[in-house]
């Protein structure tokens, strides 16, 4: 099974983006979920996506690039998915 490069990244920057949606959801204070998933569970599949993400992008780019990329993306994405569970308490709490 070859893939193109754009597709190895685009699935690399998904398995990325859903470990890290795995530990936001594994933590006490996420504002997504009513109640936040198991913390041991939502963290080893949030790690293994995040491994499998870095894996799948060293397959395009070397190692050290993937890593940091990897790292790079995770930093927006923990920035990002707060915001966006702030902006649903406000739409739900809206007049």
């Amino acid at each position: 099974m070859n893939l193109s490069p754009g597709a190895l990244q685009f699935a690399a920057c998904a398995a990325i983006a859903t470990g890290a949606a795995g530990f936001y959801l594994g933590a006490q204070n996420q504002r997504w979920l009513s109640r936040p998933l198991p913390a041991l569970w939502s963290g080893l599949a949030g790690a293994a996506l995040l491994l499998l993400g870095v894996f799948l992008w060293s397959q395009v780019v070397q190692l050290s690039t993937a890593i940091f990329a990897a790292l790079a993306l995770i930093m927006l994405l923990f920035i990002v998915f707060p915001a966006l569970g702030a902006l649903r308490t406000l739409i739900r709490n809206a007049p």
